[in-house]
């Protein structure tokens, strides 16, 4: 993987863990059952994206 490569993975994990991050805060604010586990499914789905991407940079440097 080049460095440009590089940079735009880690910009991209870098967004994901900002959405995630996001998410969470938001979930705090409300009470509605259905948005909170609407909010809890999306950082499921983001944070599975990271598991993921790190297994994937792990792949590489083997």
């Amino acid at each position: 993987m080049t460095q440009k490569e590089l940079n735009y993975f880690e910009d991209v994990y870098n967004h994901e863990k900002l959405i995630v991050e996001i998410l969470y805060n938001s979930m705090e604010l409300v009470t509605d059952e259905d948005y909170v586990s609407m909010f809890d499914k999306q950082i499921e789905e983001h944070d599975t994206m990271m598991k993921k991407m790190e297994k994937f940079l792990g792949d590489i440097d083997e």
